[in-house]
């Protein structure tokens, strides 16, 4: 069984190449990826491993595809045609999988057409059938939805068996299917979360540990008076005399506007609130009667002196997936990288 590392969105928010360069030393069969363009961006940082592009693709990508090796998602006649007059042009061939919509209701063609279009797709020049895929659409939620698109899915394939059509690699799962459905897993799973330590099915249990730790230090610090508004909008006023603390980083950075008068950091251990509204650059932490000096650092996701703030729970204040925490991290923090756990 073989293993895609999903390293779309910038690695999930953690850095695209430098996740991808662990995972293939990890043993990743392959990378998968949103686009050509994310795609194109590892191949120029040295990777030569192959790699997925999840997306439907546009013809004028066509030529993309074939200038830096990458396998394309297929599901429409229009891309086909352009990857395989791109390749012909070229003198190359195309590894493309062929995508099947069993239920989600976004990408792929319908169960019962997959088929034919896999027939055209083979019937054009330049082009090499290496896999076929589906993608679950509740994985994390609903097991019956899931085990009905995987007997849609099986159904498919056992029309491409009858047939006589190789379908080559067979993937279903994501890594939310890779945790709760074993059966599913076929020649390949497709994994993103777990990857980076991350989950959001509770079973079975896996001994995941986090890769992110998110931190920045206070630049600002100040005693406030009762009755003193903060932030924009005046959305929180303080009831007693107050500590505020200015924190350099944003919505702008990832940090959700959503987390106004919601969120909470650890400062020496201890959970603070954030206040007021999250600006694009700045969120102000209430921390009552202490006082911190400038540079003090502070933990927005990790753990700082036994006390724990996740990406789940940061996810579950924003009602929001974790997913989204994790991808919404900005280009401007600093990313710093070690081979052996977080120091």
């Amino acid at each position: 069984m073989r293993v895609a590392a999903v390293v779309k969105a910038g690695g999930y928010g953690h850095g695209a190449v430098p996740i991808a360069r662990a995972a293939r030393a990890g043993g990743a069969h392959m990378l998968a990826v949103a686009s050509p363009a994310e795609a194109i961006e590892l191949r120029e940082a040295g990777l030569d491993i192959p790699i997925l592009a999840l997306g439907a693709g546009l013809p004028e990508q066509a030529g993309e595809v074939v200038q830096h090796g990458l396998t394309q998602t297929l599901c429409t006649p229009e891309m086909a045609k352009a990857l395989s007059e791109a390749a012909v042009a070229a003198g190359k061939q195309v590894a493309v999988h062929v995508k099947v919509d069993t239920g989600l209701g976004r990408l792929g063609v319908e169960p019962e057409q997959a088929l034919e279009f896999a027939r055209e797709v083979v019937s054009l020049p330049g082009l090499r059938v290496e896999g076929i895929f589906s993608h679950l659409s509740s994985a994390d939620t609903d097991a019956e939805y899931s085990a009905a698109q995987f007997a849609t899915f099986r159904k498919t394939l056992a029309g491409f068996e009858a047939a006589g059509v190789e379908p080559g690699l067979r993937h279903m799962v994501n890594s939310g299917g890779t945790q709760r459905y074993l059966e599913m897993h076929l020649d390949m799973v497709r994994v993103g979360l777990l990857i980076y330590g991350l989950s959001n099915v509770d079973s079975p249990p896996l001994p995941l540990e986090p890769a992110l730790t998110w931190k920045t230090r206070v630049f600002s610090v100040k005693r406030v008076p009762v009755g003193r508004r903060i932030s924009y909008r005046g959305t929180y006023v303080t009831k007693t005399p107050s500590t505020i603390a200015a924190l350099p980083v944003g919505y702008a950075d990832g940090y959700s506007r959503a987390l106004s008068n919601k969120g909470a950091v650890l400062v020496k251990g201890k959970r603070r609130p954030v206040v007021g509204v999250v600006c694009m650059d700045q969120i102000m932490v209430d921390l009552g009667d202490d006082w911190m000096p400038i540079g003090e650092e502070v933990v927005l996701i990790g753990e700082q002196n036994g006390e724990r703030i996740t990406v789940n729970e940061m996810a579950a204040w924003q009602d929001t997936v974790i997913h989204e925490v994790v991808a919404r991290l900005g280009k401007r923090l600093q990313r710093y990288y070690y081979d052996s756990g977080p120091r």
